[in-house]
């Protein structure tokens, strides 16, 4: 049909009426409303950002908090609660106040820092978590198996076996200077030797008192 034939305004000039919306997709009414519906919805985060909030929210990895002096647990005590770890202390040093005063069976000894605690934990095997507090006036170590007596605690600390200062390595009971050709703490010093220990041990150079502490104090 030519144009010449359409009276103005003309059906002819109008455009054709848009495609019926496909079953199941928006309507007109949804997409004119969608820029309301966008606006609402709060800012997408980038996926990397996404995930740095995430990870800070739940915390760093745990080997972030394995670092000394930030892996220490300020104000925190571990009770014993059946998980006190009484072993031979006196190998390691521990002189005075042991449980009882025996330091062959203790879970406690006084020490002169924290880093005391740390030293003897990292140095045996069964320990698992170390605290450092004050009894009776003194400052002491204890160790435990585990920690299911923790609570609060002003001015204590406590700590994993894990946490220790840098460079810090495991301690031999006794003294190392004297463990050669095959004599060893347990075979010289084990308590089941009596208080001087096994006789066989020693002679002019190599004695209880030299042999089964070591040279350095805790």
């Amino acid at each position: 049909r030519s144009l010449a034939h359409c009276p103005p305004p003309s059906a002819c000039e109008r455009p054709p009426p848009p495609p019926p919306a496909r079953p199941g997709g928006p309507s007109r009414q949804h997409l004119q409303r969608l820029p309301v519906i966008m606006a609402a919805l709060p800012p997408r985060r980038p996926p990397l950002l996404g995930f740095i909030a995430t990870w800070l929210l739940a915390g760093a990895p745990a080997a972030e908090g394995q670092q000394w002096p930030g892996c220490q647990e300020q104000n925190t005590v571990i009770r014993n609660a059946g998980r006190a770890l009484f072993t031979n202390l006196q190998g390691f040093g521990a002189t005075v106040g042991c449980f009882q005063d025996d330091c062959q069976n203790t879970d406690k000894f006084v020490a002169t820092s924290i880093e005391s605690c740390t030293k003897v934990c990292l140095s045996m095997p069964e320990c698992e978590f170390w605290v450092w507090g004050q009894e009776e006036g003194e400052q002491k170590c204890w160790f435990r198996l585990g920690d299911d007596g923790r609570e609060a605690g002003e001015g204590w600390i406590s700590g994993a076996k894990s946490c220790y200062p840098p460079g810090q390595q495991a301690m031999v009971m006794g003294n190392n200077e004297c463990w050669i050709d095959g004599f060893n703490y347990d075979t010289c010093c084990d308590p089941k030797f009596g208080p001087s220990g096994n006789a066989q041990c020693w002679d002019g150079v190599f004695n209880y008192d030299r042999c089964c502490f070591p040279k350095d104090e805790l």
